[in-house]
This record gives C-alpha cells, sequence and structure tokens, in this order.
C-alpha cells in the first residue's frame, strides 16, 4: 500500500510539473512595435488621409466597449486618392491570442451591429511580399453596400477563418507561447462591391509597402522579414 501510495504521488507530482510546463505562458516583454497611430503612413503614394471623414466605420458605444477590453491598441482611418476613391481603414491589435482574448472577425462584429452578411470568401491578396491568405465579405445594412477585405496576423503567419485561427493559436501554445495578433481590414462604401475589392487590393498592397521595414512584420508577420517581390 505503502509503495503505491509512493507511485500515485511521483505520478500525481509528475502530471502537475507537465501540466505547468505546457501552459502558455503570455509574452510579457515590450513589443516590438510602437503605437499604430506612429507606424501607419498618414501619406503614401497618392493616398492621404481624408481631411473630411470620420473614423473607419461606424461602431455601436455597447460595442466598442467590448473591443477596447480586447484590443491593446486600435486605428481607424479613412483614405482618399487622388482619384478621390475612399477607403476605411481598420486596425485591431491584441498583446495576447488566447482562447478568450483573440481578434474578433468583422463577420461577427458586422452582424452585431445590424447588418446583414450577404457572401463571404476566402481570397489571396497580392502584395510586394507574396500574396496574403484574406477575406472577402459584403455586408449591407439598408442603402449601405460594404465590401470588406481584412487578413489576421497571430504570431508569425498571416490566416484567414476561424480554423486558422484556431490552429495558430493551439500551435503556439504547444510551445508554450501565446502570441499577438493583428486584424488589417479595409472597407469602401460602393454598390459595386467587385470594384470595391480592387480598390481594397491596390490600397492595401501600398499599404505595406509604405510601412517601415522593421513595421511590416507587425502587419504581415514572416512574410514581411523578405525582400519586395
Amino acid at each position: 500500500m505503502l509503495r503505491r501510495s509512493f507511485l500515485a504521488s511521483v505520478v500525481m507530482v509528475a502530471t502537475a510539473g507537465a501540466a505547468q510546463v505546457l501552459k502558455p505562458r503570455p509574452d510579457t516583454g515590450p513589443s516590438r512595435f510602437g503605437k499604430l497611430d506612429d507606424i501607419v503612413p498618414k501619406q503614401f503614394g497618392t493616398w492621404q488621409i481624408d481631411p473630411y471623414a470620420g473614423g473607419g466605420g461606424v461602431v455601436n458605444p455597447s460595442l466598442e466597449k467590448v473591443l477596447n477590453t480586447l484590443y491593446s491598441d486600435q486605428l481607424s482611418r479613412t483614405y482618399v486618392n487622388s482619384a478621390g476613391q475612399r477607403v476605411m481603414l481598420s486596425l485591431a491589435y491584441g498583446r495576447h491570442q488566447s482562447r478568450d482574448l483573440q481578434v474578433h472577425k468583422p463577420e461577427v462584429c458586422y452582424v452585431a451591429q445590424g447588418f446583414q452578411l450577404l457572401s463571404s470568401a476566402k481570397v489571396a491578396v497580392a502584395t510586394p511580399f507574396g500574396a496574403l491568405p484574406a477575406m472577402r465579405i459584403v455586408a449591407k445594412q439598408g442603402g449601405r453596400n460594404e465590401p470588406v477585405t481584412y487578413w489576421i496576423r497571430i504570431g508569425d503567419k498571416v490566416i484567414r477563418g476561424w480554423w486558422e485561427q484556431n490552429q495558430a493559436r493551439v500551435a503556439y501554445g504547444l510551445r508554450g507561447l501565446v502570441p499577438d495578433g493583428l486584424l488589417v481590414r479595409a472597407s469602401t462604401i460602393d454598390s459595386n462591391s467587385a470594384r470595391g475589392f480592387e480598390i481594397q487590393e491596390r490600397f492595401m498592397a501600398e499599404l505595406v509597402a509604405a510601412v517601415a521595414p522593421e513595421n511590416r512584420p507587425m502587419f504581415v508577420g514572416a512574410a514581411g522579414t523578405a525582400g519586395a517581390a
């Protein structure tokens, strides 16, 4: 009996130790990146901040309160180019991508604000640093038709969709890490969704290229460490 009790105690201690080793540990060190407002160019190519526009979309107060608890930093801007085309940019950065604090997908946020989700598709957005996996959705509320392109960076990977997001989070968890994450979303108000997506893709490619090289991994993960194609 004494021997069995001893062996049981050894197993319990070993199990507890393994659990502590495998338990994800938040990376509490300082971020390599600065504030979004500082690192996102205010002007690039023919794009500049629209002085007559507000932020990057409509967010109701109750939802905004929730978002503020999820994200360490957020940025919303509207850009306009020389042709008068406008793109709303929204960025949301989360320091720790645990299950409870992981970046929320726009499909969820738009529906929570009363939009109807008309379509959703996986795409690849062409950039000077290779094609990035992204999502395209079309959200509609009354007479407002809003095509949206977005991707999510988790750690050093760019992902799309719930499955890939959780795969990345679990993979880091098995290494004992909790990665950071960034939602990059561009949208336009356009009855012609195909035209809106085309404008957004050009805008996002130019934006990523314009970000300082040391900050580019913030947007595109490991892809940002490679030279432009």
